[in-house]
Formats: C-alpha cells, structure tokens, sequence
C-alpha cells in the first residue's frame, strides 16, 4: 500500500503523456495546425533573398545603346560591361540626332559613375524601385527584415506566456498576413522597407510559440522528433518559396502568394487545443485536466483517474512553493527569476550561442546565392542540406545528449568553414560549403530542443524568445556579410568560422537535458544546474 502511494506521489504530467502516447490522433491533429504556420514560417524567412535579388542590368548609354558600343562606352569587368561605371563624352562631342555614336567620340582613359541604368532582368526590387549600383539598399532589406524580430519574438513570448499559446499564434499569423500583402503593394522603396519591417516585427514571433506549444503537448521522449518535424517543415517553406520565385520571377506575385493564406488562420481559435502545461501554471487546473482528457478520449486510451488528482496537486503544489518563495524574497515570480544566477546564465550562454547560430546559418545561406551558377538552385540545395541535418538530430541527440552533440557540431562547422578559404572554386568548395551547412544546421536546430529545456515552464516562452532576439544580432548582420567579399573574398565565411569555434566551448557550461523532465519552476532549474556541477566534480 506504500508503496503504491509512494508511485502515486511520484505521478507526473509526462507520466499520463507516457500513457496517451506521443503521436495519438490528439497530437496529430493539433500538429497538423501547428505546423502550417511553420511551413509559412520557412517561406517568410527566406523570401527577402528573392525580392531584392541582384539583377543582371549595366550602365545605360542614352546616346548609344547597341550592342556595338558596349566595347568602347561601357568599361569591361571579367569580360562583361560595368554595372556602375562607363566612360565619359569628350567635351568638344556634341550629337546631331543624324551623327553615329563612334569610338573616338568617348575618353576611355577616364570613367564616371552610371546616371541610368539598362535592367536585362526584372524580377526583383532591384529594376522597379531602380536599385541599381545601390547595393546598400539590396541588402538593408534582409537587415530590415531580421531587426523586426527584436520586437516580435519578446512581444510574441510574453503574450504566450500571459494569454495563452494559442492567441500567440493566432495573432502572429495573422499580422504576417495583413503586412506581407500590404507590402506586395508598395508603390515606392520607402513603403516597402517600412512593411519589410513591420511583418515580421509583429509575427516574427510565430515560430517559436508553435514550438513552444508543440513541445509542451509530448512527453521527453517525443521532444526530438517533434523538433525534426518543425525543421523539416521548415525546409519545406523555403524550398516551396524558392521554387515559386524561380517560377514566378516576379515579386509582387510572390509575396502576395504566400502571404495571405497566414490571414485564415484566425480559425485556430475554434480548432487548435491550449497547452494544459501553460493552464497549470496559471492555476486553470480544471481547464488544463479537461485538455488531458479530451487527448484521452481522441487517442482512445484509459488515464488512472487517480494520475490527474496527483498531477492536479502537484500543480497546486508549485504555485504554491513559487508564491511562497517570492514572498519571502519580497518579489514577484518575475522579479526573482531575473535576481537567479542560474537563470541569467543559462540566458546569456543561450543567446550567445544563438548569436553564432543565425550569424553563420543565415549568412551561409544568403552568400550561397551568389556562389558560380544558378542562384536559385545553389539557394535550393543550400537549404536541402538541411533535411540530412535534421534526421542526424533525430538520431544523435537521444543517444549522445544534447550538449556532446552541439558542440561537435560547433567546432565541425569551425574547422570546415576556415578551411573552405584554402580550396580553389568548384565542385570540391561547394562540397565543404554544403557540409558546413550541415553541421550548423545540426547545431543551430538541436539548440531548440535544448534551450527550451533548460527554462522553466512558467516562463519558458519568454525566456526562449530573449535568447532568439538576442540572437537575431547575428541574423541581422547576416545579410550585409556578402559585402565583406569587396574586402577579401573568404572573409565571410573565416568570420562564420570563428564564431563556431567560441560557441562550441560555450555549450559545454550547460547542463545536461537529455531524458530529463522539463523544470516546471525556478526551483527545478536551480537543481538541475546543482546535480550539473556536482558531476562535475
């Protein structure tokens, strides 16, 4: 009889998740609405890269443009005429509307800058806001697009954690639709980097709350695949927007495309189901038992009823503790997690490593596109990578642990990237660029599982959503990279390279997560980090 109390006590919620099972029909539904958003999500990350793609254009001669005369009007670079540049009329030239433009009528020794511009493609920004030779402003869009997530994933975060994961998502979704289709009808540069800014500032956000959501509705055993799945949808986006933009070769079709169908989403509010863990911890016990009960019902197993009386006490149980705990510091639940040593450094070496992380990750995939040959297919290829990447996560993280796995995968990326500047062009170099894809990807997708849990629950969507702001430093950065190239060619990717290797000595400061039950408070937290250093020791 003890020993069936003791066994009763010991009761978690990943106790009755073990018995629902991971991937029922509850989850399946639930996932199947989760992760539509995601798959917008990958198209809306990478869809900047097509809409101010360089285009093939060079200077524009008014008074002599045909074929001919590109040879001594238009200076020549690699064999073909200057984008910027073009040789002056002597003074003493005047044209008669009967003249032909001559060879002796320009001063080859001598270049100005182009006045106009001849646009041979016309699928991006770049011809219709006449972008030309202004490289800056190409770039500033990825810049733009990536500063919108400092608002959006705090902003995101604390509404998941105030009002619920679902109105997160809910509002996330649609805010990226309203924005991206107003954007699809800029009629000058100014408006379009304006709401290049605003849609992900508002629904940037989206991601991280349906991951939030997704890995609060399986037990630890499910944690991993769950992420392989939020990653292969994600390739999927942006191998979709890639394909569509090929296809397309026109902006405003392309963005007003995968846009709007994010406006519908607001039918979640009917269909998606809450995360019971988010009701336990605002002390919605009934509401949260009754999402346990439906998962029951739907995946047609039995719970013990005596497992949710159990689970119900031990969420009361920590309300308690955390409000006790805060009286007796004199602070909110708030307050003290941030006076926390363990949780300030748990959230610096997290946003450290995703620093790193979308630094190399999103600058490798954008300098792709201007690697030899076609930029939507190497784009294409560069982000197919990825889907090995993610089934080696699969494979890697149960076995090996969160942390061995990551900073393996760190200093691979390091060794790789540095080493790339020291093969000459072709079909090796792209190899070693591909397989430095791989390894951040491994990285940078298995530091969600592990970020997520090492946070406790309370306030887990909003201490991911610091780390992942945080890091947007380095995916803000990342598109302005390829201007290092002017300076040295390899400069970029000896940059991704270095950051690798401090991020992989980083990961080794964490504790170990792997099979462990996720910290429902500070408390847990607090142990997990004191059982890391004593097996230290």
């Amino acid at each position: 009889m003890d020993v069936e109390k003791k066994q009763n006590a010991d009761v978690s919620v990943d106790d009755i998740l073990q018995v629902l099972g991971p991937f029922g029909r509850f989850n399946i539904f639930n996932f199947i609405l989760i992760l539509f958003p995601v798959f917008l999500a990958g198209m809306y990350s990478s869809v900047y890269n097509f809409e101010a793609m360089d285009l093939d254009y060079r200077c524009s001669i008014p008074e002599c443009e045909n074929e001919t005369s590109l040879n001594y009007t238009i200076p020549h670079i690699d064999g073909k005429p200057s984008k910027c540049l073009r040789y002056p009329r002597f003074d003493n030239y005047t044209l008669d509307l009967n003249d032909t433009c001559l060879p002796n009528h320009y001063d080859p020794s001598n270049v100005i800058t182009c006045e106009s511009f001849l646009y041979l493609e016309s699928h991006s920004i770049v011809k219709e806001f006449n972008l030309g030779c202004q490289d800056w402003k190409r770039t500033l869009v990825g810049t733009v697009h990536n500063a919108g997530f400092f608002i959006a994933i705090p902003l995101t975060g604390v509404m998941s954690d105030k009002f619920g994961r679902k109105i997160a998502i809910i509002f996330a979704c649609i805010a990226n639709g309203v924005f991206g289709v107003i954007r699809a009808l800029s009629v000058n540069y100014d408006m379009f980097i304006i709401f290049e800014f605003l849609e992900p500032a508002f629904g940037g956000g989206v991601y991280t709350a349906c991951f939030v959501l997704a890995l609060e509705l399986v037990g630890p055993k499910g944690r991993v695949f769950t992420s392989l799945l939020f990653n292969t949808m994600f390739i999927l986006g942006g191998e979709m927007v890639t394909l569509l933009s090929w296809w397309l070769q026109n902006w405003r079709y392309l963005v007003f495309i995968i846009y709007t169908p994010a406006v519908f989403v607001f039918v979640y509010m009917w269909t998606l189901t809450e995360s019971f863990r988010w009701y336990f911890s605002k002390g919605r016990y009934e509401e949260g038992l009754n999402v346990l009960s439906k998962a029951e019902k739907m995946n047609n197993v039995t719970v013990p009823k005596d497992h949710y009386d159990q689970v119900e006490k031990q969420a009361m149980k920590q309300r308690d503790t955390r409000k006790c705990e805060s009286k007796e510091n004199n602070q909110s639940s708030f307050q003290q997690l941030f006076t926390s040593t363990v949780i300030w450094k748990r959230l610096a070496v997290c946003s450290l490593l995703w620093i790193s992380s979308t630094l190399v990750y999103y600058g490798l995939s954008i300098n792709a596109i201007d690697l030899s040959g076609n930029g939507y297919l190497n784009y294409a290829v560069v982000i197919l990578i990825e889907a090995p990447a993610n089934i080696c996560k699969l494979l890697l993280l149960d076995r090996f642990g969160r942390k061995r796995v990551i900073s393996l995968s760190f200093f691979s990326t390091a060794v790789i990237l540095i080493a790339y500047g020291f093969i000459s062009a072709g079909s090796w170099s792209i190899a070693v660029y591909l397989a430095g894809k791989f390894f951040i990807t491994l990285a940078y997708n298995s530091l969600y599982v592990f970020a997520a849990e090492v946070f406790p629950t309370n306030y887990r969507t909003t201490l991911l959503a610091m780390c992942s702001t945080i890091g947007r430093t380095g995916s803000t950065i990342a598109p302005l990279t390829p201007l290092l190239t002017k300076l040295y060619e390899h400069l970029p990717t000896i940059l991704f390279g270095s950051s690798a290797a401090v991020s992989g000595f980083l990961v080794l400061t964490l504790p170990e997560t792997n099979n462990l039950k996720l910290p429902d408070s500070l408390k847990e937290a607090t142990e997990q980090d004191k059982k890391f250093d004593e097996s230290d020791r």
